[in-house]
């Protein structure tokens, strides 16, 4: 495993704050995708830490940060 990866509240901060300088940023972008949503398998590396769920469709932390964010929470 990759060392220097960041926490899953790291990961949260820096997503919502992308989110929140894209907002206050460019007004004229209307919509943002997060990508990736899940893979099909287990990769046992640094990618399946950008997954909002798992391969067995658990919800991540960031899931509900995004969902509470899209619905007016503070990032």
């Amino acid at each position: 495993r990759w060392g220097q990866a960041v926490t899953p509240a790291e990961r949260i901060r820096y997503t919502l704050n992308a989110y929140e300088i894209a907002r206050t940023t460019w007004p004229s972008v209307d919509k943002m995708c997060l990508w990736v949503f899940r893979y099909p398998a287990p990769t046992n590396s640094y990618p399946d830490g950008y997954t909002l769920v798992t391969t067995d469709f658990d919800y991540k932390p960031l899931y509900f940060a995004l969902q509470d964010y899209s619905h007016g929470g503070n990032p």
